[in-house]
């Protein structure tokens, strides 16, 4: 009994982590009707199961197995074919247009005016007379466009160059060389050594945590205690 109850708890782990993976990674915020549903299911699926005798890890492993294969189907489909995603995540409703409120649209997203300033307030606008658009994004969240007057300076509008910055690597963590820490983006080996030897570290043991900075060439090191 314990045992089958550690297998299926084991599988149910493993599974879940497998179809996290191949259905794609969401943030919370994120998350579509249909994401919150399959998690839902999911949860269903392995809890459901793991106390009952007549379920066995085989027929765990099935029902995962058919849930991540719709998943997948569906997220593929829904990339290939516009109409089918807005089937399955809707589409953004325009709740203010030129500063008028669609009362129409705000009641059709369940939504009323309180709910809406909250929202507004959570994007540091505290005055509605500032707001030009809003669009009510699939994910529940909302999107919002200032009149001009009220929008902040841009640096292209006062004329000034800027040089673009890039996302620093982290290349070494608790004396260990990392070299793709960030998918897309692949470190060398030696060049990483040769850099941390010109800061002085022979070691690479010596160094609890180091990022290397695209623009200056170099590496940001915080060393062991």
């Amino acid at each position: 009994m314990f045992i089958m109850i550690f297998l299926k708890l084991a599988i149910g782990f493993l599974g879940l982590w497998v179809i996290t993976f191949v259905i794609g990674k969401k943030e919370i915020g994120q998350i579509t009707p249909l994401d919150f549903f399959t998690a839902i299911l999911l949860s269903e699926i392995v809890g459901n199961t793991i106390y009952d005798d007549n379920v066995t890890y085989l027929h765990l492993i099935y029902a995962l197995f058919l849930w991540m294969l719709f998943s997948y189907s569906i997220e593929k489909l829904s990339n290939h074919f516009i109409q089918f995603r807005r089937l399955t995540e809707g589409r953004a409703v325009l709740l203010v247009d030129k500063g008028e409120i669609n009362q129409k649209l705000l009641q059709a997203c369940k939504l009323d005016f309180n709910q809406l300033i909250v929202m507004l307030r959570e994007k540091e606008i505290f005055d509605f007379s500032e707001v030009a658009y809003v669009l009510y994004e699939t994910n529940g969240k909302i999107s919002v466009i200032k009149k001009p007057e009220y929008e902040y300076v841009r640096i292209k509008d006062l004329g000034l160059q800027v040089k673009q910055e890039s996302p620093s690597i982290p290349v070494i963590e608790k004396g260990q060389i990392l070299l793709d820490t960030i998918r897309g983006i692949k470190m060398n080996e030696v060049h990483i050594r040769s850099m941390a030897k010109e800061q002085g570290f022979t070691e690479i043991k010596e160094i609890a945590y180091a990022e290397y900075n695209q623009e200056e060439n170099k590496l940001v090191i915080i060393k062991k205690r």
